[in-house]
């Protein structure tokens, strides 16, 4: 009788460590990354189209890589958007899910942005930014995504 008192709490000891650890772990932060795994800056909270002026009929129902430079197009320009379309391309049969675009503007600093099919903002890359890291970031958010 005694041995299968001992089995009892043993089973029930077994089955409220784990709990009691994720508790002390949520509670304490301790083994908890602090870091993030993006390349690009993470926009928190997203900046919804109304603010940043994009047009709905461009910029909803799909994601779109948003090349923004503040005057004319340039070679330089013409290089970055050249490297966007690789990067497209390189997506795979995710590609359809994306539209590169370029724009100039005034409200938004230069660099490649990430726009999410409800058009919000949500990702930026300044103009120095990696096509490699870049294309991972994408990987990641297209597969954590069920949006477009």
């Amino acid at each position: 009788m005694a041995s299968n008192r001992g089995t009892f709490w043993a089973i029930w000891v077994l089955g409220l460590l784990p709990l009691l650890l994720a508790v002390a772990v949520y509670t304490t932060g301790i083994g908890i990354p602090s870091e993030q795994v993006n390349a690009g800056r993470l926009l928190q909270p997203a900046v919804p189209l109304q603010q940043w002026g994009g047009q709905a009929d461009r910029f909803t129902q799909h994601w779109s890589l948003l090349l923004v430079h503040q005057d004319t197009c340039d070679e330089r320009c013409l290089q970055q958007e050249e490297r966007l379309k690789r990067i497209h391309d390189a997506l795979g049969r995710d590609a359809d899910r994306f539209r590169v675009r370029m724009e100039v503007s005034g409200v938004l600093a230069p660099g490649v942005w990430v726009v999410d099919p409800l058009g919000n903002l949500v990702l930026h890359y300044g103009q120095a930014y990696q096509g490699k890291e870049l294309l991972t970031d994408l990987r990641r958010l297209l597969k954590a995504s069920r949006l477009g």
